[in-house]
């Protein structure tokens, strides 16, 4: 068994990077000829509205960097007529990519978490905005889209690692714990024991074969137990979480929009 910090990441920045890269371009390509299907996973949305969010993200993400520390002053920019909006969405992620790539991971650059403001925040967190939305535009077709599933661990943490902390006001009055229990043999075991006391989050990640009961997962307030993808995207709501016992509102809180 091995324990890990909780923070710790699957990825290096130039990983991220390359999955940002290879997920967005499938997603602008499978997206670029059906535009006006909706996208069950996003309400409201259709394909043109999601390669837009895509090209938006990126968009917004440069204007961070441009700011060079500050929070900056940001609108929406401006959608585009559906010829366009592929080759621009596009645009604005190579431009995103080559400044991630060009400047120093530990440039102050402001982002929205309580971790450090740095550059390298951002490859992470843009990354699994790819994956998740590709993943959203595979659905709306109608097809089947595995994800990796070193990528859904790494996800997985992020979501409770940096993402939970952030909801205070869901958090603050009671306390309670959590196991998430990722069960496919390429998972290796890993298991988030997750501790929320009155408005702080302590996250502990073990991976590794364990002796069965080590691990008193009967005894957390909330058991989600399942393959890494499945947990990945229930915890992004796209599916029904695996959830073998726990009260739906602590299940909610545990979940990212």
């Amino acid at each position: 068994m091995t324990a890990a910090s909780p923070k710790q990441r699957c990825f290096t920045d130039e990983e991220y990077l390359s999955l940002i890269e290879t997920w967005t371009a499938e997603l602008l390509d499978i997206s670029a000829h059906d535009l006006d299907v909706t996208v069950p996973s996003c309400p409201g949305w259709r394909l043109r509205d999601l390669v837009h969010h895509v090209g938006n993200i990126a968009y917004f993400v440069n204007a961070v960097i441009d700011a060079a520390g500050p929070e900056p002053e940001f609108t929406d920019a401006t959608p585009r007529p559906d010829p366009e909006v592929a080759a621009w969405a596009a645009d604005q992620t190579h431009a995103m990519v080559k400044q991630l790539r060009a400047l120093d991971p530990e440039t102050h650059v402001w982002n929205w978490s309580r971790e450090p403001q740095r550059l390298d925040f951002w490859p992470r967190c843009i990354a699994h905005e790819a994956l998740v939305h590709t993943w959203d535009a595979h659905h709306a077709l109608g097809r089947e889209r595995a994800l990796p599933t070193r990528a859904c661990l790494d996800g997985i943490g992020e979501i409770l690692d940096i993402q939970l902390p952030l909801r205070t006001e869901e958090i603050a009055d009671a306390r309670w714990t959590a196991v998430v229990h990722a069960t496919d043999e390429a998972a290796q075991g890993a298991r988030w024991s997750v501790t929320i006391d009155h408005g702080t989050v302590e996250t502990v990640l073990t991976t590794g074969r364990q002796a069965a009961g080590e691990h008193a997962d009967d005894q957390a307030d909330v058991l989600l137990s399942g393959p890494a993808e499945h947990l990945y995207l229930g915890l992004w709501r796209r599916v029904p979480l695996p959830l073998t016992h726990g009260a739906p509102d602590r299940v909610r809180v545990l979940c990212t929009d």
